[in-house]
């Protein structure tokens, strides 16, 4: 691949027989399902370059053999780790793809399974694009494939990217019922490993979806780990209870987790392992008021990670950077974790770490309490993550960079913008055919991006569909109030009328008023409004975020409480 260039799908197939300088790191006697094993253990532990060795390698060998499903297996291992090592841009690899699905002999012995394969292929792909709703049509079309040949272990592997899918589109029910799949089909095939695999997605799908027996799953899948000592898969399942434990106020069972997780992952030399365990860590420590011991053991695991990677560009070094920076900034003070990430930019700049340069730009972008500065910052980084092919920072850049054009009052600039319109379209369209499923599904994915909405975009696509017969579509919208009209039966308590503000509508009409709220800011779950009393009287239930930026942790409160408790009086403004 040259610098910038973008190859022919042919042109990388014929280079997969890439090895390192003598064969390094492969025996000649090597299985091609043993260095498909290797590589995907590789992938685990966060050894990238390893796992692409391994994976080109079996690749070539499998098609030698004629063995389509491993061929499908080993191209997902290689695509996914030249994309993530930026060899190649994810369109390229889209081609890649492509091309070897139009290989597959379907009426061979192993042709259905191995074309469902390579849908999980596509779907890794998407999801590197940042295209959520392809990649959970890829991962649902296999899996409904693989359990047609019950291909078992397959089919929980697809189930297990739909998780991830609908964990991307804000549907944590959805996400859980796939992952409840994921967890069937493991059970039926009998690999422990792969129903640990499943437990742990039942465990996330749980605790974001406020499920019950979240902590269960973990350590059911924390148990099945270490049946068979896979202590990548064993640091994910700690690092989700310390989680678990942090979102309950436990902080020093949160903190004794995490770095039991940290633990594991420095045996394993795992860097963004590492990273996510020491970001819980700090953010344990600093719930504890302990922010000189969570600054000095950031950096002990920052010296140790850099050291790891020995000047070259690494996943890790970035990501623990970030959990510096957050014990920095809550010691320290704001004005000296700038000036930190700027020399953390310009460090992981000259050892050629473009996703991490990336990520530090962005990191500036929202901790700059200069407008210009943090815009300018911004955009920088979306333009590189733009260049690299970076999808999934390049998303949260334009997130932040819609917060911005939203406070200046400039929506019709803000990035997320043609996204916010398609999906507001597809809802209308949802409503318009009374689609209850498809209307619930857009409506969580577009929760996303209702900033970048101006109230006449939803006032004149609703109203055109509701116009054509009120009562019917009132009457839709009442059954799926959660999203748009939450008006539910009159409940009459001592004498007076309560009903809940639509929790969508509220916030419609903040931004109509010229207040933007984010996701993390919209945190009344609703409000109610009382009637037929000696006065008007509104109360709220306020749900905080899990996650806040850099200047939130530094102060004794969350900003997002104190904005909740006056954001509800609002209520009495609305006529129900």
């Amino acid at each position: 691949l040259r610098p910038g260039g973008h190859p022919a799908p042919s042109r990388i197939v014929r280079n997969l027989a890439h090895r390192l300088p003598g064969g390094q790191g492969l025996s000649a006697m090597a299985s091609a399902q043993e260095l498909l094993e290797q590589s995907q253990a590789s992938q685990e532990t966060g050894q990238v370059q390893d796992a692409l060795v391994a994976a080109k390698e079996a690749f070539e060998r499998f098609r030698a053999q004629g063995d389509q499903i491993g061929l499908a297996e080993a191209l997902r291992c290689m695509v996914g780790s030249q994309i993530e090592l930026l060899e190649v841009t994810s369109e390229a690899a889209q081609k890649v793809v492509k091309e070897e699905a139009s290989k597959v002999k379907k009426s061979a012995p192993d042709g259905k399974i191995a074309d469902a394969l390579m849908g999980l292929v596509a779907a890794e792909v998407h999801f590197f694009r940042g295209e959520s709703d392809k990649a959970l049509r890829a991962a649902i079309d296999a899996a409904n494939a693989l359990a047609k040949e019950s291909a078992d272990k397959h089919e929980s592997i697809a189930w297990q990217m739909a998780v991830n899918a609908q964990l991307m589109r804000n549907n944590g029910p959805k996400a859980l019922s796939a992952a409840n799949a994921a967890l069937s089909a493991a059970q039926k095939d009998g690999d422990r490993k792969t129903e640990g695999a499943a437990w742990l997605s039942v465990a996330t799908a749980r605790h974001v979806s406020g499920g019950e027996d979240a902590k269960e799953a973990a350590q059911r899948a924390r148990g099945l780990f270490q049946e068979f000592n896979s202590k990548p898969s064993e640091a994910a399942a700690v690092i989700l209870l310390a989680q678990m434990e942090h979102a309950h106020g436990d902080s020093q069972a949160a903190l004794a987790l995490a770095r039991e997780a940290l633990a594991i992952a420095r045996q394993t030399k795992n860097g963004p392992q590492t990273a996510s365990a020491l970001e819980m860590v700090v953010e344990a420590q600093l719930a504890n008021n302990s922010s000189r011991e969570a600054l000095e053991e950031a950096e002990l695991v920052l010296a140790q990670v850099e050291q790891d990677a020995a000047g070259q560009p690494s996943r890790g070094v970035a990501a623990t950077m970030s959990a510096v920076l957050l014990a920095h900034t809550a010691y320290k003070g704001i004005d000296s974790a700038l000036a930190l990430v700027r020399e953390y930019t310009v460090r992981l700049r000259e050892r050629g770490d473009k996703k991490g340069e990336v990520r530090m730009l962005h990191k500036l972008a929202t901790m700059s309490p200069n407008p210009p500065e943090a815009m300018n910052s911004a955009q920088v980084a979306l333009q590189l993550a733009t260049q690299i092919g970076d999808a999934t920072q390049e998303a949260a850049i334009k997130s932040t960079l819609t917060d911005m054009y939203v406070a200046k009052g400039k929506v019709e600039k803000a990035p997320t913008r043609k996204t916010a319109m398609k999906a507001l379209s597809e809802l209308v369209k949802a409503l318009e055919n009374k689609d209850g499923e498809k209307f619930d599904d857009t409506a969580k994915y577009l929760d996303g991006f209702y900033n970048a909405l101006k109230q006449e975009d939803i006032e004149t696509a609703m109203v055109r569909v509701i116009s054509k017969d009120p009562e019917s579509y009132m009457g839709f919208l009442k059954e799926h109030g959660q999203m748009i009209a939450d008006e539910k039966p009159t409940a009459v308590t001592t004498g007076f009328t309560v009903k809940p503000v639509p929790h969508e509508i509220l916030y419609f009409g903040f931004t109509a008023g010229g207040i933007s709220y984010g996701p993390r800011f919209r945190v009344n779950r609703p409000a109610y409004k009382t009637f037929n009393f000696d006065m008007t009287v509104c109360l709220s239930v306020v749900e905080l975020a899990d996650c806040s930026d850099q200047w939130e942790r530094e102060l004794a409160y969350n900003p997002s409480l104190l904005d909740g408790v006056l954001q509800h009086s609002a209520a009495t403004g609305y006529n129900l």
